[in-house]
């Protein structure tokens, strides 16, 4: 949960200091790289400890999602770059796409671990 309140805040100053330096030309890419570890990563993890009370996700599923929020954050972050200083470019939407797939993977594998841990008992 801390790892991901501290990515949250470093991204979030990589975009401010970037944005400082680009010469008045911004990117709501890289304004709000910051919110896909703070949405995707702080805040469930900050469920699963407080709310639902559960700390036993299934490791493939855990490592599947980080790498998706890192796939988002890292892409939003060449988007913006790529905004800021050029036309555009394809590899973004591959960025979206891979990110996406992570994340609907650790989703299936997280009710796949948890339904064969039921099975198990």
């Amino acid at each position: 949960m801390f790892v991901y309140l501290a990515v949250t805040v470093l991204v979030a100053v990589f975009g401010i200091v970037y944005e400082h330096y680009s010469f008045g030309v911004y990117s709501n890419w890289m304004i709000y790289a910051f919110a896909f570890p703070l949405i995707l990563g702080f805040v469930p993890a900050l469920l699963y400890a407080t709310v639902w009370h559960q700390s036993i996700v299934p490791m493939l599923s855990r490592k599947m999602w980080h790498a998706g929020i890192a796939v988002w954050t890292v892409g939003s972050l060449f988007t913006g770059v790529i905004t800021i200083y050029g036309p555009g470019s394809v590899w973004s939407f591959g960025y979206a796409v891979a990110g996406a797939a992570l994340l609907a993977a650790a989703i299936f594998f997280n009710i796949a671990g948890s339904d064969g841990a039921r099975k198990s008992r």
